[in-house]
C-alpha cells in the first residue's frame, strides 16, 4: 500500500496527457499509487494510459462509462488506499517536489488538510487577476474550517486539485463528490469536508500548474459561455451547500457568513438573466435565504449586501411574462440624456419587453442610473463586463437577449412615442420581415439617408445607409447568420446593417419615423486609427457588395467615399499627430495603414457599376491625389524641425 494515492480523472485530453503523467511519475516522493480513472474518453487517452502503465506500476487504470469529472473522482477515491489523496486534473502538471512538500507540512502539522498555491497558464489570453489571486496563499494553519477560513481566506476555495487530504476523512464521513453537480462541484465539496477537519494548513509554495484555458474545453463552450446556464449552476450549488449545512448543523453555526457570501456570488451573473429565469430560481434562493436566517441577520450587513438581498426577494415576488423584443444599450462612457432613453425604454405600451443595458465603461454617473432602473423594473437586464467599444456590448447582447425581435438603443436616442415599438413589430410581423426599418430622425431636424421614398430603388437605397437604430431585427435571423459588429468608428452598425440586409429575403421599411437620435455630430479630423476603420467599413462594405452582386450598395459606398464631409476627414488625417517623428518609433505618425486601405478599396470598386460622371475627373483617383499631396505638404512643414539627418 501506497503512502499517497494520486488521483487523475481522464476524458478526451490525449495533447496534455503525456505531460501531467510525466510530472507525476516523476515526483521526488516515490512512494505513491497513480489512480488514472478513463472516463469514457473517445479519442487517444486510453492508449496513453495504457502504454505509461506498462511503464509504472504504480499506474492503476480504472475505465467507466462517462459519468463527468465528479463521477471519475468519485471512482478514484473508491480505489485509493494510500493515507492521503492527492487530485491532480488529466490537462495540468505539477512541480517535481509538490507530492512530498504537501505531505510534509501535514505530517509536521498534524492537518487532515494541506492546500497549496498553484501558476496559471497560458499567459495568453491572459487569465483573470482572481486566478492568480486565489492561487496565491499565505502560509496559515486553522484547527478546523470555519467561517474565518471560509469566508475570509481568499486562497481557501475553490479548486480540489490543490487540496491534499487523509483519506481517513474521507472515510469516516463517506464523503464523495455530488455527481449531480458539474459547475462547482468543488466548491460544494470543500464547504462540507472543511468543517470536518482537523487541521488544516496553507502553504504559499506554487506546487501545481494550472491550465486554466482550452479551446476545446465542453465546459468552457457549453457551460461558462452561456450567462444563463452558468448562473443556474451556480444556484443548484448553493442550494446544495444550505441543504447539507441545515443536515449538518453548521448553518446555524456559520449561517450569517454563508448567507452574505452567497448573495454576493451570485448578483452579478442573476442580474444578467432572463427575467422568468430570474423569477424562478429568485423563489428558491429567497425561500432558502428565510430559513437559513436572513431575517435574523440582516441589519448586521452594509447596506450594499441589503441591497442585493432586496433585489432577490422582489424578483421573488413578480409575475412571469413573455418577451416580444429586447432593446439593447451599450453603455460604455458619459451620456446626457441616459435616463431618458431608458424612460422612453421602458415608457412603451408594449409591456412584453425586455432592456438589456450592458456596462462595458460607463462613468459612475451613468452606472447609478443603471442601478436605478434595474431595481426599479424587473425588465431590465444588467450586463456588467470590461471597458469595450460600444459594438462589443451589442455584440454581447445578441449573445443573451431572449426577445422575438432585437433593437440597438444608442444611449442618448429615443423611442418617438409609447406606440412606437408597438407599431414597428407590427409592421415586421404583418411583413414577416428579417429586418425591419423605420426613418430616421435626428433631434435637431426631420430627415433619412437619400431623398423621400418614392420607388422600390428608393427603398433600396434607404437600406444600405441608415443608422442601426433605425433597423428592428429578428433575433433569430441574426443569430443564425452569425451577424456581428466590429468597431468602424463612426461608420459603426453600417456593415452589420448592410450584411443583414443583403443576406435576407425579407424586409421592409415602415415609411415614418419611430426612433430619434442624436447622433448628429460632425468632425473634420479623427486621429490615423480611425480613420483605418472608416475606410475598411467602406471597403467591407464593398466585400459585401460584390458577393452579393448589389449595385446600389456598391454605388452608396462609392458616393458616400468620394463626398466632401468623408473627403475632408481623409485628407485632413495628414496631419494626425503633433509629435516629433522620433518619439513614434512604432509608426504611429505614419499613415501607411490609411494607404492600405485606400489600396484595397481601389480593388474593390467596379467601373461598370459605377454611374456615369458627366466627363469629370475620376472621384477616386482625385481623392488619393489629395491625400498624397497633403502628405507630403505636412512631411514638408515639419522636416526641418523634427527629421534628423
Amino acid at each position: 500500500m501506497a503512502m499517497v494515492s494520486v488521483l487523475v480523472p481522464v476524458y478526451n485530453v490525449e495533447k496534455y496527457l503525456a505531460q501531467c503523467l510525466n510530472s507525476i511519475i516523476k515526483q521526488s516522493f516515490s512512494d505513491i499509487e497513480i489512480i488514472c480513472v478513463d472516463d469514457g474518453s473517445t479519442d487517444k487517452s486510453p492508449i496513453i494510459l495504457k502504454k505509461y502503465a506498462k511503464k509504472d506500476k504504480r499506474i492503476k487504470i480504472i475505465t467507466k462509462p462517462n459519468g463527468g469529472l465528479p463521477s471519475a473522482r468519485n471512482a478514484g477515491i473508491a480505489a485509493a488506499t494510500g493515507d492521503y489523496v492527492a487530485f491532480v486534473d488529466s490537462d495540468d502538471y505539477i512541480q517535481p517536489d509538490m507530492i512530498k512538500k504537501l505531505l510534509m507540512a501535514a505530517i509536521r502539522d498534524n492537518s487532515e488538510i494541506v492546500i497549496c498555491g498553484a501558476n496559471v497558464f497560458p499567459r495568453d489570453p491572459a487569465p483573470s487577476g482572481w486566478l492568480d489571486w486565489v492561487l496565491s496563499p499565505e502560509d496559515a494553519y486553522y484547527k478546523t474550517g470555519d467561517e474565518k477560513l471560509l469566508f475570509e481566506n481568499h486562497a481557501s476555495r475553490p479548486f480540489i486539485w490543490r487540496t491534499f487530504m487523509r483519506r481517513d476523512l474521507l472515510s469516516r464521513n463517506n464523503f464523495r463528490l455530488n455527481e449531480d453537480i458539474h459547475v462547482g462541484e468543488d466548491n460544494a465539496f470543500q464547504f462540507r469536508i472543511y468543517p470536518k477537519a482537523k487541521g488544516i494548513t496553507l502553504i504559499s509554495d506554487k506546487l501545481y500548474n494550472y491550465r486554466w484555458y482550452r479551446e476545446d474545453s465542453l465546459m468552457n463552450s457549453i457551460v461558462y459561455k452561456n450567462v444563463e446556464k452558468k448562473c443556474v449552476s451556480h444556484i443548484k450549488l448553493i442550494l446544495h451547500i444550505a441543504e447539507e449545512w441545515q443536515k449538518s448543523g453548521d448553518m446555524e453555526k456559520m449561517g450569517r457568513e454563508f448567507i452574505k457570501w452567497s448573495v454576493e456570488f451570485l448578483y452579478d451573473d442573476f442580474i444578467k438573466m432572463p427575467l422568468n429565469t430570474r423569477i424562478e430560481n429568485a423563489k428558491a434562493l429567497a425561500d432558502m435565504w428565510t430559513k437559513a436566517g436572513f431575517f435574523r441577520y440582516q441589519y448586521s450587513y452594509p447596506d450594499y449586501i441589503r441591497d442585493m438581498f432586496r433585489y432577490f426577494y422582489s424578483v421573488a415576488e413578480e409575475a412571469p411574462q413573455s418577451c416580444k423584443v429586447s432593446m439593447i444599450i451599450s453603455a460604455d462612457g458619459d451620456y446626457s440624456y441616459f435616463e431618458n432613453t431608458i424612460k422612453s425604454c421602458l415608457g412603451q405600451n408594449m409591456r412584453d419587453i425586455e432592456l438589456i443595458i450592458v456596462n462595458n465603461g460607463a462613468s459612475s454617473a451613468t452606472y447609478s442610473i443603471i442601478h436605478k432602473y434595474l431595481h426599479k423594473d424587473k425588465r431590465v437586464r444588467v450586463y456588467n463586463t470590461v471597458k469595450g467599444h460600444f459594438t462589443d456590448g451589442y455584440n454581447i447582447g445578441i449573445e443573451i437577449c431572449s426577445g422575438e425581435y432585437a433593437l440597438f438603443v444608442h444611449p442618448d436616442d429615443w423611442l418617438k412615442s409609447p406606440d412606437a415599438l408597438s407599431e414597428w413589430v407590427g409592421e415586421a410581423a404583418r411583413n414577416n420581415s428579417d429586418v425591419c426599418l423605420c426613418l430616421y430622425k435626428s433631434s435637431d431636424s426631420a430627415c433619412y439617408s437619400g431623398s423621400p421614398i418614392k420607388s422600390d430603388e428608393d427603398e433600396a437605397d434607404y437600406y444600405l445607409d441608415c443608422e442601426i437604430g433605425n433597423a428592428l431585427f429578428k433575433t433569430d435571423y441574426i443569430k443564425a447568420a452569425e451577424l456581428e459588429f466590429e468597431d468602424y468608428s463612426v461608420e459603426s452598425g453600417k456593415v452589420f446593417l448592410a450584411e443583414a440586409v443583403l443576406s435576407s429575403s425579407s424586409n421592409s421599411v415602415i415609411k415614418k419615423s419611430l426612433y430619434i437620435s442624436r447622433n448628429v455630430y460632425k468632425q473634420d479630423w479623427i486621429p490615423t486609427e480611425q480613420c483605418v476603420k472608416v475606410l475598411k467599413s467602406f471597403a467591407d462594405r464593398l466585400e459585401i457588395a460584390k458577393k452579393y452582386n448589389a449595385v446600389q450598395l456598391h454605388n452608396k459606398v462609392f458616393s458616400l467615399l468620394v463626398s466632401d464631409y468623408y473627403m475632408n476627414i481623409l485628407v485632413n488625417n495628414t496631419r494626425p499627430y503633433f509629435m516629433k517623428l522620433n518619439d513614434c518609433p512604432n509608426g504611429e505618425n505614419s499613415q501607411s495603414e490609411t494607404l492600405e486601405q485606400l489600396l484595397r478599396i481601389l480593388s474593390l470598386i467596379d467601373p461598370a457599376m459605377l454611374p456615369e460622371q458627366n466627363g469629370s475627373a475620376p472621384a477616386v483617383p482625385l481623392l488619393f491625389s489629395k491625400f498624397v499631396d497633403g502628405r507630403h505638404k505636412y512631411i514638408a512643414d515639419v522636416s526641418d524641425e523634427y527629421v534628423k539627418v
